[in-house]
Order: structure tokens, then sequence, then C-alpha cells
């Protein structure tokens, strides 16, 4: 049977049917990766006091504290994830307690920094590109009770997918990734190609082909190495500072090149 003829059978049946080729409803969940940076204070100044891999924003502490050696009341955090979208429409929720701002490509959707808007939710609804997509949240906490909750989903009312969006502005100066370099599309060393892993968020393990040379890194090394935060190549080993804030007052952060060469993840 012709391709053709294979094609036409398909849209046929899906009109019979009432079937849709939109993809399904997508969780924010739905096995991203994000790398969580906790702060000791109330403007996420200076250098994380720590940092952890994280598979979801959804944590209630209470009064209590968010762990760490953080207090429980003045901490912030700022969650990062690289994560694939479909073409289309995407609705994205978030409910802090006390403040939170959602940052995509970095142009910012929800602030309620500020608003007196404590432990309500915030919808917005954002066109996306297919395509890999850096998502940051910022969460502050002052006193009392204090959670987060952020969740996305494909608005299935959105047919037809938005055409790719035009370079955004960048977001408000007291965001602490404003200034740092940004992450390369592709990214090629001696130990693999790790373009796929950039482009769906995965770790620098997933594309790591060996050298064959009897002091290249091994796999298992690798692996236990954090996650690639700034995809660029680099002298594997090697160390580097790199701005977290757009403030002159603050201190870089120290990084650490990959033994993939691909890449750097904070110290």
């Amino acid at each position: 049977m012709r391709p053709t003829i294979r094609i036409a059978i398909l849209l046929t049946l899906v009109a019979l049917l009432g079937m849709s080729l939109v993809p399904a409803a997508v969780n924010a969940q739905s096995g991203n990766q994000w790398t969580a940076y906790y702060y000791a204070n109330t403007d996420w100044s200076g250098n994380p006091n720590y940092t952890e891999t994280i598979p979801y924003i959804n944590y209630n502490w209470g009064y209590a504290s968010p762990g760490f050696g953080l207090p429980s009341d003045n901490f912030t955090i700022t969650y990062v994830t690289q994560a694939f979208f479909y073409a289309g429409y995407y609705d994205f929720t978030t409910t802090a307690d006390d403040e939170a701002a959602l940052v995509i490509d970095g142009v910012t959707y929800i602030d309620t920094r500020g608003q007196g808007q404590s432990g309500k939710s915030q919808t917005v609804q954002v066109a996306m590109w297919q395509g890999t997509h850096q998502v940051q949240v910022f969460y502050r906490e002052y006193t009392s009770s204090a959670y987060i909750f952020v969740t996305w989903a494909y608005n299935k009312g959105a047919y037809y997918p938005p055409a790719p969006q035009p370079t955004p502005p960048p977001p408000p100066s007291n965001n602490p990734n404003t200034c740092a370099p940004q992450s390369q599309p592709n990214v090629v060393t001696q130990f693999g190609d790790y373009t796929s892993c950039i482009q769906q968020g995965l770790h620098q393990s997933a594309c790591f082909q060996s050298s064959g040379q009897w002091d290249s890194p091994n796999i298992g090394s690798i692996e236990t190495e954090p996650q690639i935060q700034l995809w660029m190549a680099c002298t594997p080993d090697s160390v580097a500072s790199f701005p977290v804030s757009c403030d002159a007052q603050v201190p870089p952060a120290s990084y650490k090149c990959s033994k993939t060469g691909a890449g750097y993840f904070p110290q």
C-alpha cells in the first residue's frame, strides 16, 4: 500500500472517530530533572548553601526548615530545568507561600514577589515551540508556613501549534542566572556527541562514548557526577567561576568541568 494511501486512511479514521493528533496532556512532573539551589537569605544572593537534583517541585514544609542547614524562615530557592515540549499552548500553575516567580527562556510569566498573593494559585497560558526550553522557578519564604507547587499541562483547546517566538527580553535583574553564560545547543567532544542530552535534559552519562584510550574516563565515574548545568566544550576536571547574579556585589560561583568535557556543573 502506498504511503499516501495509508495517510489518507489514517486521517479518515481520525475524523470518523473524533480522535485528535494533538499530544495528550503533559504534567510538569513527567520525568524531567530539576536542580534546586538553596539560599539562607531572602534575595537569592551569594553562593547556594546547598544544591540537589530533584524530580518534582511539590513541597510543603509547614513551619519546618527545608533542611540542609537552612532556617525555617527567610530563605530562598531557585529551581532550574531543561524540559522538552511539543509545539502548542501550555497552562503553567504555581502555588506558593510566600512568593514565587516563573521564568521560561528568560521571560517572566508569573511573579508574585511583593504582590501579597501568598497561598494563591497563579495560572498562565504560554505558547511553546517544539524543542527544549529552560524553565526556572524562584521561591521565597519569609515567615510562618512554607510550600511551593508547580505544574504544567498541554492545553487541548489549541489545535494548531504556534510559530517560534522571537528572542525575549531579559527577566528582572534579581534573577540570579540572568548574567550567567548560556548553554550551547550542540556540544561534541572526544567522548561523544551531547546534542541529544542537551535537547532532552538528560545526564551526560547517557551520551558518553569512551575514546578507547587507557586513561579515558569510564562510565561509572561519569554517572557519579552532578548533571551538567552549562553545556559547552571545556577541559575535563578543570574549574571555572561564573556569575550567579547581575549584582556586582555578589561573588561568582565555582563550577567544575565534567570528565566528558561537555560542560560544567556547580561544585
